[in-house]
């Protein structure tokens, strides 16, 4: 067994280090794959925001097409579009708009909010993945000294 150990031993060291190695690796690969969610957060919220603030100017395009509507409907008939029901059918028409397009801007606001929050916990959960990787490779490297302490 002792002409044995002068070629285990270097052998068993390199295996230990590789494992080591291989483990604190996996850390980081894991960690980059975290990152790579985070980023495709980031891009859904800003897509979803995007699409939230075109939702808001779509919202406002028809309200200025609805109150030229009103406007025309009303000038052809001699009446005033500052008063009685068409003043009042305007502002109504005004009051939603309004309400439907800050609805969009809060939701616009929201989903990029949540994408950054998505992206946070995953940062979070790579760093946690890297660490433990690092974790793992230290524990290899310290049971490795001690199964070759008990060659």
């Amino acid at each position: 067994m002792a002409a044995l150990q002068p070629i285990a031993a270097p052998l068993f060291l390199a295996t230990t280090a590789m494992s080591a190695m291989s483990q604190a690796r996996a850390g980081r690969q894991q960690q980059a794959a975290y990152d790579a969610q985070a980023a495709d957060a980031l891009m859904k919220g800003r897509s979803e925001a995007i699409a939230y603030k075109q939702q808001g100017a779509d919202v406002l395009r028809n309200l200025n097409e609805n109150l030229a509507a009103i406007i025309a409907r009303v000038s052809a008939g001699n009446v005033s579009a500052t008063s009685g029901s068409a003043a009042t059918t305007a502002l109504f028409g005004m009051a939603e708009g309004a309400r439907e397009y800050h609805q969009a801007q809060d939701n616009a606001i929201t989903a990029e909010g949540q994408a950054a929050s998505q992206a946070h916990q995953y940062r979070l959960a790579g760093q946690a993945a890297k660490e433990t990787g690092q974790v793992n490779a230290l524990g290899t490297v310290a049971q490795g000294i001690f199964m070759f302490g008990q060659l």
